[in-house]
């Protein structure tokens, strides 16, 4: 006897959840809303789980193997849109769900629900259970989500804005650290039992006023420390010039000039051994270039002082370039642009959380980039990562104005003078800034 629902009941799309989700991925999430009154359901506290086997899917998707449904099942995972609950469909054949805006059905007659009020996040927030089981499902160690959770309180404690739910922010922040430090896990080696410092560390060590033998005296306990530590690192000599820094700026001899922590300005730039690490961590300079707009006024909004402004702009970049190459790994294939192309989940995270974009900035410039794409006529592997570097751009250029608007005619001499100084980073067009493929 054949299922009621099958075989030929057709699949209705939602275009905004197509655009939202993806093509493929509506459709499975379609396919499963219709089939939730047919299937088993198992009530758990706080969560209704259900059941479909293969033959129900197979009937259902038969333009599918067991393999694409698994592969879209988990990008609905991966998006937050679908909690799954068993093993691999494409080993099992047994597609175990949960929707993450559905609860277990209350015994008592249910109440209209209240709508929630926004809060400021408090100094001992933490995220709930659902958050946290969503966050597993993403393969995050737990003791990498508690490191993220100080640094998380801490920014949205400063901002003071209220919000509807946290958990949702922390599950984003948590999932773009997450991609960013395994991307960049990837490139990291243990110490050579044979390495020494390259002659560029030691001569900026010599730059910054340490002398040869201190140098020497320390480089003896980084290799003796390191050897035995068991840690991995993306550049030793990064970590071997901080190492030799922090012993230098520990000495306690009146006659050493040490560095002072200085507030962000208008027209910092990084040192020449800033723009040297960055070509050893292989970044493309024109792209850490591009950051600089965005990297000041970060800091000019957020005030504060540091020594170390160039270690802070390498470390940006760092995580900025690791999102763009795993955009460009993930997507082997370059494609136009879809008519209805919408900025994914991850990338409108990005944007948020590392980039501090407003999001609604961000989402007013996704038509006038369509638009142009479309003319164009151009393949990309990552429409993404192209976005992101367009947004980047247009938000430093709006912040520019507005600085430039407000310090008013006072400051017009000096900015004459720097204006040379600026060019190549501040002064490219968005066709440039988007057209740019030299990496």
């Amino acid at each position: 006897m054949k299922h009621p629902l099958l075989p030929e009941r057709p699949l209705c799309i939602s275009p905004t959840l197509a655009a939202t989700l993806g093509l493929e991925e509506a459709v499975l999430l379609t396919a499963l809303a219709d089939l939730l009154p047919f299937l088993p359901l198992e009530p758990h506290p706080g969560r209704d789980w259900y059941t479909a086997d293969g033959g129900q899917l197979q009937q259902l998707l038969p333009f599918w193997q067991p393999t694409d449904i698994q592969r879209v099942a988990t990008s609905l995972r991966n998006q937050g849109a679908l909690l799954l609950g068993a093993a691999p469909y494409g080993s099992s054949e047994i597609l175990k769900f949960a929707l993450p805006g559905e609860h277990s059905r209350p015994q008592q007659t249910p109440q209209a629900p209240t709508a929630r009020s926004a809060n400021t996040i408090s100094p001992g927030w933490q995220p709930d259970a659902e958050t946290m089981a969503r966050i597993a499902q993403l393969g995050v160690p737990e003791h990498f989500v508690r490191e993220q959770l100080p640094e998380f309180v801490t920014y949205w404690r400063e901002r003071g804005e209220p919000r509807h739910s946290f958990g949702s922010l922390f599950l984003k922040q948590v999932k773009s650290k997450w991609e960013a430090f395994r991307a960049t896990a990837q490139r990291k080696q243990p110490l050579a039992h044979d390495w020494r410092p390259n002659e560029d560390t030691l001569r900026k060590l010599s730059d910054e006023g340490v002398p040869s033998t201190f140098v020497q005296r320390g480089l003896q306990r980084f290799v003796d420390y390191h050897r035995y530590s068991g840690k991995q690192s993306i550049s030793w000599d990064l970590e071997f010039n901080d190492w030799v820094m922090e012993d230098w700026e520990k000495q306690d001899a009146p006659f050493i000039e040490k560095r002072k922590p200085t507030a962000m300005t208008r027209d910092w730039q990084p040192s020449e051994p800033t723009w040297e690490q960055l070509r050893r961590l292989a970044i493309n300079p024109n792209f850490a270039a591009e950051l600089l707009p965005e990297f000041i006024y970060k800091w000019l909004e957020r005030g504060g002082h540091s020594a170390r402004w160039g270690e802070l702009f390498i470390e940006y970049a760092r995580e900025e370039w690791a999102y763009y190459c795993q955009g460009i790994e993930k997507n082997p294939v370059a494609k136009p642009i879809g008519r209805n192309w919408q900025p994914g989940g991850d990338c409108l995270s990005h944007l948020v959380n590392q980039c501090e974009i407003d999001r609604d900035f961000a989402l007013s410039l996704v038509p006038e980039f369509i638009i142009y794409w479309r003319g164009q006529n151009a393949a990309r592997k990552s429409w993404d990562a192209v976005f992101v570097r367009h947004a980047r751009h247009q938000w430093a250029e709006r912040n520019k104005l507005a600085i430039g608007q407000s310090n008013g005619k006072s400051q017009h001499t000096n900015t004459d003078n720097q204006r040379s100084d600026r060019q190549r980073t501040r002064d490219r067009s968005v066709l440039d800034i988007v057209t740019d493929t030299d990496w």
